[in-house]
C-alpha cells in the first residue's frame, strides 16, 4: 500500500491546490497541510515553495512528485500482473468444443490428465465455430477445438491439427444416391443440398462453397442452418443431402457415402491463446495432441 501522505502530495500537485486535493479525498484542507508537513519533516527537504500563492514544487519536490509517480505505476503494474498470475493458477480449466466429436474422446482425455495434474478442475462447454475462437481469443477460453478454417488468421492463437476429418455426403436412407458406394461432385449437382450456414464460422462456410468451385460444381443450396443437429435432421427428413464430416455422424439413420475426386475437406484442431502461462492448461494440451497422435 502507497503510504497516505505520499497520494496526498501527488494529489496537490496534479489538482494544483490543497483545495483541491482535500476535496479528492474528502478531508479538510488543514488535514492536507498536516500530512504534507508530515511528510516533509519525514523526508527532511521542503516539498513546496511556501512564498507563492499556489503551491509550487521545489526542484526537489519536483523530483521527488515525478520519481514517486513512475512508482506508482510501476506498483499498479505489479499488483494487476500479480492477479493475472493468481487468476490463471486457478485450478479450473475453461474448455470450449463445438460438436459431437469432442464429447467422444475428451472424458476419456480428461481422465488420462487427471492422474498426472493433481487438482484439476475442467469446465466444458458447446460452442459454434466462430464463437469458440473468440472467446479464446478474448482468453475467456483456455483450450478450444474446431475445424483449422477458423483458426487461421488469429495471431494471437497457436493451434495444433490433431487429425484430418472424413468429409462425405450424407442422406436419408430412401434418397436416390442411398444405394451408390460413392459419389464424384458431378454426381450430386442437379440434387438439392442443405448446409450449416455462415453464423457458425465465416472461415468454415467460405473455404466449404470454394470447395465446391474448385470440384467444378454450382451447389444447389435450398436451406442453410446454425446448429449440426438441426441439419443432420433436416437430411433425415430427406430435404436435400449434404456435405459432413463423417466422424461428427452419431446417428445410423443416416447413410454415409464417400466422395471421390472432390476439395471438400476439414482438419480437426485444437488451440490456445499464445499468452496462456498457466502449466496445467499446457500440460492438458500436450496429453490431447499425445492422444489424437496415437488415433
Amino acid at each position: 500500500m502507497v503510504q497516505h501522505s505520499i497520494m496526498i502530495f501527488m494529489s496537490v500537485v496534479e489538482e494544483g491546490s490543497f483545495t483541491g486535493a482535500a476535496k479528492k479525498h474528502y478531508v479538510s484542507q488543514s488535514a492536507v497541510s498536516q500530512q504534507i508537513d508530515k511528510l516533509e519533516e519525514e523526508l527532511g527537504f521542503l516539498l513546496f515553495d511556501r512564498k507563492t500563492y499556489r503551491p509550487t514544487l521545489t526542484d526537489a519536490g519536483r523530483y521527488y512528485y515525478e520519481s514517486c509517480k513512475n512508482l506508482l505505476s510501476l506498483y499498479q503494474n505489479i499488483e494487476q500482473q500479480s492477479k493475472k498470475i493468481a487468476s490463471i493458477s486457478k485450478n479450473q480449466i475453461e474448455i470450449g468444443i463445438t460438436g459431437p466429436y469432442e464429447k467422444k474422446h475428451l472424458p476419456l482425455i480428461i481422465e488420462r490428465a487427471k492422474k498426472s495434474l493433481e487438482s484439476i478442475d475442467v469446465n466444458v462447454k458447446k460452442y459454434n465455430f466462430i464463437t469458440c475462437i473468440d472467446l479464446l481469443e478474448d482468453k475467456k477460453l483456455d483450450i478450444a477445438f474446431g475445424i483449422e478454417n477458423d483458426f487461421k488468421g488469429r495471431n494471437n492463437i497457436s493451434y495444433h491439427k490433431l487429425i484430418p476429418m472424413h468429409v462425405c455426403m450424407v442422406c436419408a436412407k430412401h434418397h436416390p444416391l442411398a444405394n451408390l458406394k460413392e459419389v464424384t461432385p458431378e454426381d450430386i449437382s442437379d440434387y438439392p443440398i442443405v448446409s450449416l450456414s455462415k453464423n457458425i464460422g465465416n472461415h468454415f462456410y467460405d473455404d466449404f462453397i470454394y470447395s465446391f468451385k474448385l470440384d467444378g460444381v454450382l451447389p444447389n443450396i435450398i436451406k442453410e442452418f446454425d446448429e449440426l443437429d438441426e441439419l443432420l435432421l433436416a437430411v433425415q427428413l430427406n430435404e436435400g443431402i449434404a456435405f459432413v464430416a463423417e466422424e461428427v455422424i452419431e446417428t445410423s439413420e443416416l447413410v454415409k457415402i464417400p466422395i471421390k475426386n472432390s476439395h471438400h475437406h476439414a482438419d480437426f484442431c485444437v488451440g490456445i491463446h499464445k499468452e496462456n502461462i498457466n502449466d496445467k492448461v499446457n500440460m492438458l494440451l500436450k496429453e490431447v495432441i499425445t492422444y489424437f497422435s496415437s488415433l
